[in-house]
């Protein structure tokens, strides 16, 4: 089981414990054979992934998925938050999101991804770690846990979003951003790419939002919320284009669109849009689940 202490005061960065080769032994053997095919496609193109966040046709588009994420939220300001990410590759989030948090936390069971990560996007309040989301533990709660096309990643939906719910602190808020199959277009362009590009896995799931919203109630959240996005922006935040003079303003004349569309219309995108956000928070006057955390020897 792998564990992040925080011995400092709660508005500081999460110190990373490095896990022992035993630690990380046992980690390798709870996953699951879908997990082991994932992390390990990503491990080898853990170069090729991070360059996406490169390249200016893409990070317009990057950014807009993961701030109307955020804008499901019933208050979007992150001042004064604990955040955590699963899923967060190569760290760029850290690029995008707004630096009034009061600290973030970064995980990914590929360690290419989090070397990459910890190499460029480290801060004195941003820290990353290599672990599986269904094992993580921690000293203290967040107030915001948030995924980026993660969850369709896993076989184990259930158990990876009740052990994330138990890592919220009460009123804390559980937020994801899924591909999900209304649109038969888009479910077509996502098949044609799975058979022309290696990097792209072709175990991946695709999820309704009431199937989100069902996991999410299982789990114990509630105040649940369901939005669309990316109608136009999504293609810019996948696959790198070329030339950049025309593809970068193209990318970000996309995105003013879809924020102005998704502003309008709401809701009844959702039979045409790339993505849906699901939301959930814990109930106030749950009980923190969190276990005492043990530092593990060095």
């Amino acid at each position: 089981m792998s564990t992040i202490t925080n011995n400092d005061t709660f508005a500081n960065p999460l110190p990373i414990v490095p896990a022992t080769a035993a630690e990380s032994d046992r980690s390798r053997e709870s996953e699951t054979s879908l997990e082991s095919r994932d992390r390990e496609l990503f491990d080898t193109i853990a170069e090729k992934y991070a360059a996406k966040d490169r390249s200016p046709s893409v990070r317009p588009a990057r950014r807009l998925r993961l701030l109307q994420t955020m804008r499901a939220l019933p208050q979007s300001s992150l001042q004064g938050k604990r955040i955590l990410e699963v899923g967060c590759g190569a760290g760029y989030s850290v690029d995008y999101l707004p630096a009034d948090y009061a600290c973030y936390l970064g995980i990914d069971y590929s360690e290419m991804l989090i070397d990459l990560a910890r190499s460029e996007r480290q801060t004195d309040r941003a820290t990353f770690a290599t672990t599986n989301a269904r094992d993580l533990k921690t000293d203290e709660p967040f107030d915001i846990i948030f995924m980026i096309g993660v969850l369709h990643h896993m076989d184990q939906m259930d158990e990876v979003v009740q052990n994330l719910v138990s890592l919220l602190a009460p009123g804390g808020w559980l937020v994801v951003n899924e591909p999900q199959p209304s649109n038969p277009i888009v479910g077509l362009a996502r098949r044609l790419r799975k058979q022309c590009d290696a990097s792209y896995s072709d175990e991946q799931l695709e999820l309704t939002g009431q199937e989100m919203e069902s996991c999410f109630a299982s789990a114990g959240l509630t105040s649940l919320r369901l939005r669309s996005q990316g109608l136009m922006s999504t293609p810019f935040a996948e696959v790198p284009m070329k030339p950049s003079w025309l593809t970068a303003p193209a990318s970000r004349i996309a995105c003013g669109l879809d924020r102005g569309i998704e502003a309008v219309a709401g809701r009844l995108l959702t039979p045409l849009t790339w993505n849906v956000i699901v939301a959930g928070q814990k109930p106030c006057d749950a009980q923190s689940t969190l276990p005492n955390s043990q530092t593990p020897s060095a």
